[in-house]
Parts: structure tokens; sequence; C-alpha cells
């Protein structure tokens, strides 16, 4: 008689999770270690390519959702090392050694809102506003630490970096005068464009923050076959586009229109337009939310899916961010979703 051989952990993990007995049937991959490193290099790709850098946090989220927290850290921190020490040997010269770890946090996030089963609009608003003070902090320690602070860092690099691209467009033939002239300007001094940093760096971290956690959302949302055997989160795609910004918000809105427009009147001094646009831009964000959110009802309306649908949200968004962020605004009055008359009610995964 032999001995039986006892279950390792991943046997006993298939045996006892649903998601494995019926992955068959759902006709779901094996989760492997390959698959595993698939997700962390495609989440370096995305980080190292800027208009991508949005999307770097969908495959962490998934790793933390399906392959648990240790694996999902360990390979994040072997990524962010993989990352600074290609760039020290100059091999590498991406904006993923910080975009990547940020990824990493940022999946970890959505995925404690899907594993807790916490609104999605909820989830955005607490990790949104959590994150953006541990970044501000961030900043401002490093601003008082390093001599010079961050302005100190700013001035050398544009100035090197205008430098730099004024000498190889001066040896193009039949190079733009205007842009020689503004490139020109900029090496000479950088002053102009490092205090538009410093003014609006704070309202560009908060967006950032936001609609990098919002688009990681949504995707994951999109997502749900992939990982909606494991968990069993009760929430879809229209919990979060029937986001509304509460109408207490026209109030910072119309103060923010208020200084803008006094500096422009020269009734305020410069702080007032840089205090004015911070605040239209930070709630600009929330309304730009609940403009995509009108956009999608009347896209389900007009009954628009498929390719064609992706490519009316993608032109939009990119394209006409301001139109939805105003119609957003004008929503707040108006209630477009009540004039759409909306008839099918669970079409909320088919955007």
């Amino acid at each position: 008689m032999t001995d039986k051989k006892p279950e390792n952990k991943f046997e006993s993990e298939m045996k006892d999770n649903p998601y494995f007995q019926n992955m068959r049937s759902l006709k779901v991959p094996e989760l492997s270690f390959s698959k595993l490193i698939f997700l962390c290099v495609l989440a370096l790709l995305f980080a190292s390519l800027e208009p991508f850098a949005l999307f770097a946090s969908i495959p962490f989220t998934l790793s933390f959702l399906l392959y648990g927290k240790p694996k999902t850290f360990i390979l994040g921190a072997v990524g962010t090392a993989l990352t600074v020490g290609l760039m020290q040997i100059q091999v590498y010269q991406g904006s993923a050694v910080g975009t990547f770890p940020m990824a990493l946090i940022y999946g970890y996030l959505i995925s404690q809102v899907i594993k807790k089963k916490v609104h999605p609009v909820k989830g955005i608003l607490r990790n949104g506003f959590t994150m953006f003070v541990v970044v501000m902090g961030g900043v401002l320690l490093f601003n008082y630490l390093q001599p010079g602070g961050i302005e100190g860092i700013l001035t050398p690099n544009i100035q090197e970096a205008a430098t730099q691209y004024y000498k190889s467009l001066k040896d193009v033939p039949n190079a733009p005068s205007e842009q020689l002239r503004q490139l020109k300007d900029l090496k000479d001094d950088p002053s102009s464009v490092v205090s538009s940093i410093l003014n609006y760096g704070t309202s560009a971290i908060f967006i950032g923050v936001f609609l990098s956690i919002w688009v990681g959302t949504f995707v994951m949302l999109k997502l749900g076959p992939l990982w909606r055997s494991v968990h069993s989160y009760p929430y879809n795609i229209r919990n979060l586009t029937s986001f509304k910004v509460p109408f207490s918000f026209v109030w910072p809105l119309i103060i923010g229109l208020v200084l803008a427009v006094g500096n422009a009147y020269e009734q305020l001094g410069d702080w007032a337009e840089v205090a004015g646009y911070n605040i239209l831009l930070m709630l600009g964000i929330f309304y730009f939310f609940q403009g995509f959110g009108i956009l999608s009802e009347l896209l389900n309306k007009w009954r628009i899916f498929g390719f064609f649908r992706t490519m009316v949200i993608f032109f939009s968004v990119i394209m006409g961010y301001q139109v939805l962020a105003l119609v957003g605004v004008l929503d707040t009055w108006v209630d477009f979703r009540r004039l759409f008359n909306k008839k099918n009610n669970d079409e909320g995964d088919k955007l």
C-alpha cells in the first residue's frame, strides 16, 4: 500500500476556490507564473508610454485580484528596481521610474474597492483624496529638503532641454521661425514656464491622481468577466457613470470664476488668477466625469455600441474634454439624463 501524496497549496486552492472549479466551463486560462510576469511587463510598457500611462494600473489590479497581494507586490518591487537600474546605466530613459510604482499603488487601491465591495464612486473619491494628500505631502517635503527647492531643479533642466531642441531645430532647413523664437526665449529665460508649473502643479497633480484612479476603475468594470467569478462585486459601469456632482459644488465653482475673471479685468492681483484657475481645474475633473456619464447615456439611447462607440468616446475625451466638463456643469440644472428617456436599464456593461 502506497502513501497518498499530500496536496500542495496550489492544488488545495484549486479544490476550494469556485473560480478554479469553474475555470474549464468558463474557458478562462489557468493562472500561471508566466501570465503574472506578462501582466507586470504590460504595466511597465504602459508606464513607459506617456499617452497610455493612465492604463498602467490595470494589469496590476488584475494581478491583485487573481494572484493576490504577496506575488503582485514582489513583482512590482522587482519591476521598480529594474527600471531604476536601467536608468542608472542609461539604457532606459523612460518615465516609468515614477509612474510604474504609482500604478502599483493605484492597482492595489482599486482592487481593494472591488474586494471590499465598495461603491466605485465612493472608492474613487476616497482613494483619490487620500493619494492626493500623500503625493502633495511628498512634493512639499521634497521641496523643503532639496537645496533650491523644485524651482532649482526645474530651471536648469528646462533650460537644457530647450537648448538642445533649439540647436537641433536650428540646423533643419526651413525650420519654423516662430518655434525657433519661442525655443530661444525659453532657453534664455525659462522662468515663465517654471512659474506656470509651480502655480498650477497642484491642480495638475489633483487631476492626474483622480483621472488615473477613475480610468483604472472604469476599465476594470469593463473587464469584469475576467475576475467576477472570483470576486462577487455588486456594482457595474452604470453605477460609475451615473455619478453626479452635488449642487453645493456650484458655489466654489462660482468663486473660481469670479477670481479668474476679476484678474482678467485687473480688479484683483495675480494671486486671483492662480487661485481661480486652480479651483476651476480641480472641480472640472468631477464635472468631466459627470459629462462622460451623460455621453454614455446618449450613446445608449442612440444604441451605438461596439467599435464605433469606442471611437466616439475616444475622440470625445481627447478632443472635447472641455465640452464634456461644460455639459457636466449644465447638467446641474438641465438634467440631461431625464431628457434621454432611456428605456433599457440593464445595459450598464455595454460601454
